[in-house]
C-alpha cells in the first residue's frame, strides 16, 4: 500500500510552505479551486481535503508513511469522540477511562515522534521511512496536531463538540495554513468556519486576508534578514571577545527577531486561510509592550497559552482544590499550577534539558509576578498608589519584562555558551 501511494505522490512537488515561489503558485491554484468548488457539502468536503493532503505532500519532509500515520491518529480520535459525545460508554468511570486512554495514546505518538530517546526505544526498523531512516525521525506538524487531537477529545468528553462529521475533523487536523506552526484553533470554530467558507464570497476575504501575507512576508523576509546577523547567534566575534553592551545587542536583537518570525509566520498562516475563507485566532497582540510577563504570556503565541489553560492549568487548579493542605492558599496553588504549566510547556518545545529550564524560567517569574500583584493589591500609601497607575510604572514593566524574556532566550543556546553569557553579564 505505501508503494502504491508513493507512486501517486512521488511527482508532487516540493515546496516550502510561505517561503518558495513554487508554494504561491499551488495555493493560488488551490484558492480558485476552492472559490469554484460546488457548494453541496460532500464534495466540498472531500475536494478541500485532497487539497489539503497534495499541499502537506509537497513539504519535503512529508512522506506518504507520515500521511498514513496522521490518518491513523485522525480515526483513532474521531472513534474515541464519537464514543465520548453519545451514551455508548454510560458510566462516568468508563468515560474517564475512554479519554485517558485516548491522551495517553496521542501523548505517546506525540513523544515518539519528538522526542529521540522514546524514538530510539520504540521504533527498531526505521526503514519504511525511506532515506535517512538511520537518523532521528521527526513528523512534521505533530506537536500541533497532537494538541487538537487531544482537544478532540476532551470536549468530546464533555460533549461541547457540536457536529461529529470525520471528513471535517480530517480536513482539520491536516489544515495546511495552521499545519506546521499554528495557530491552535478549536474543533467547532474549524466546523462553523467550514459553513462559513460555503457561503463566502472572495471579494470580502480578499483584501484582509492579502494584508496580512504581506504583513507576514515583510516581517519574515525583510525584517528578519535585517536582524538576523546582529542576533547573538549569529555574531561572527566569541561571547567571551564581546563587550557587555554587545551582548545585550545581540540578545534584544534576537528576542525581536524571535517576534518578526514566528508572528511573520502566522500572518502568513491567517492571511492564507482567509483567503480559503477560514479565520484563524490570533496569535500575537504587541507582547512586547506588556508592562509584565503575565500579560506578556498572554498576548505571545496566544492559542498555545490558551490551549495549556484551559487543558493544563485549570484541571490542575481544580485538583489541587480538592487537597485539604492547599485548599486554602488559592495563591500557593495558581503558582504551582503556573510552574508545572510551563515546565509542560518547556518539554513540550524539546527534548533538550534547557527547553525544560526555560519552561520553569518563564513559570517561576509568573509565580513572582503573582505574588507582587498581592502584595501591591494591599498598599494604600497614596504616592505609591499614584505610581502604579502613572506611566513611569507602566514603562519600567515594559523595559523589565523584555530584558527578562530577553534573558530566557540564553536557555536555548548551549550550556558553555550560557555560562559565558551570564559570567560577562554578572
Amino acid at each position: 500500500m505505501l508503494e502504491f501511494f508513493s507512486k501517486i505522490t512521488r511527482h508532487v512537488p516540493s515546496t516550502e510552505f510561505y517561503s518558495d515561489l513554487p508554494f504561491w503558485g499551488y495555493f493560488i491554484a488551490i484558492v480558485i479551486a476552492v472559490r469554484a468548488l460546488p457548494p453541496r457539502n460532500s464534495i466540498r468536503t472531500i475536494l478541500f481535503l485532497g487539497a489539503n493532503v497534495l499541499m502537506l505532500m509537497a513539504l519535503p519532509r512529508f512522506s506518504p508513511t507520515a500521511l498514513l500515520i496522521y490518518v491513523g491518529l485522525a480515526v483513532f480520535t474521531y472513534a474515541l469522540g464519537y464514543l465520548l459525545s453519545g451514551d455508548t460508554v454510560k458510566t462516568k468511570r468508563g468515560r474517564i477511562a475512554c479519554a485517558v486512554v485516548g491522551i495517553v495514546a496521542v501523548l505517546f505518538v506525540l513523544a515518539v515522534f519528538k522526542y529521540r530517546l522514546v524514538q530510539e526505544l520504540v521504533i527498531k526498523d526505521r526503514s519504511i521511512f525511506g532515506r535517512g531512516a538511520a537518523n532521528f525521525i521527526f513528523l512534521i506538524g505533530i506537536s500541533y496536531s497532537s494538541f487538537k487531537a487531544i482537544h478532540f477529545i476532551i470536549e468530546s468528553y464533555k460533549k461541547s463538540i457540536k457536529d461529529l462529521h470525520f471528513l471535517d475533523f480530517l480536513n482539520y487536523l491536516l489544515f495546511f495554513p495552521s499545519f506546521v506552526s499554528g495557530p491552535i484553533n478549536r474543533y467547532n470554530d474549524f466546523y462553523e468556519n467550514s459553513a462559513r467558507a460555503r457561503g463566502s464570497r472572495l471579494r470580502d476575504d480578499f483584501i484582509p486576508g492579502l494584508e496580512r501575507i504581506v504583513h507576514g512576508l515583510f516581517k519574515k523576509f525583510v525584517i528578519t534578514v535585517i536582524l538576523l546577523p546582529h542576533t547573538l547567534v549569529h555574531m561572527k566575534t566569541p561571547v567571551d571577545h564581546l563587550p557587555t553592551w554587545q551582548i545585550f545587542l545581540g540578545l534584544y536583537t534576537y528576542a525581536l527577531y524571535f517576534y518578526f518570525d514566528f508572528s511573520g509566520y502566522t500572518d502568513l498562516a491567517i492571511g492564507s486561510a482567509r483567503l480559503l475563507g477560514f479565520n484563524l485566532p490570533e496569535n500575537f497582540n504587541l507582547p512586547f509592550l506588556k508592562k509584565n510577563i503575565q500579560q506578556l504570556w498572554a498576548n505571545w503565541h496566544m492559542s498555545l497559552t490558551g490551549w495549556l489553560t484551559d487543558y493544563v492549568y485549570w484541571p490542575l487548579v481544580r485538583k489541587m482544590r480538592n487537597m485539604e493542605m492547599l485548599r486554602q492558599h488559592p495563591l500557593v496553588i495558581s503558582n504551582l499550577a503556573i510552574i508545572i504549566t510551563f515546565f509542560l510547556c518547556g518539554a513540550w518545545h524539546g527534548e533538550r534539558v534547557n527547553f525544560i529550564v526555560w519552561g520553569l524560567y518563564h513559570g517561576v517569574g509568573i509565580a513572582a509576578v503573582n505574588i507582587y500583584q498581592k502584595w501591591k493589591r494591599r498598599m494604600r500609601h497614596p504616592m505609591v498608589l499614584k505610581y502604579f497607575g502613572s506611566r513611569l510604572s507602566y514603562c519600567v514593566g515594559v523595559v523589565l519584562t523584555f530584558n527578562f524574556f530577553a534573558l530566557g532566550l540564553l536557555f536555548f543556546f548551549d550550556a558553555h555558551e550560557v555560562a559565558s553569557v551570564l559570567g560577562r553579564l554578572f
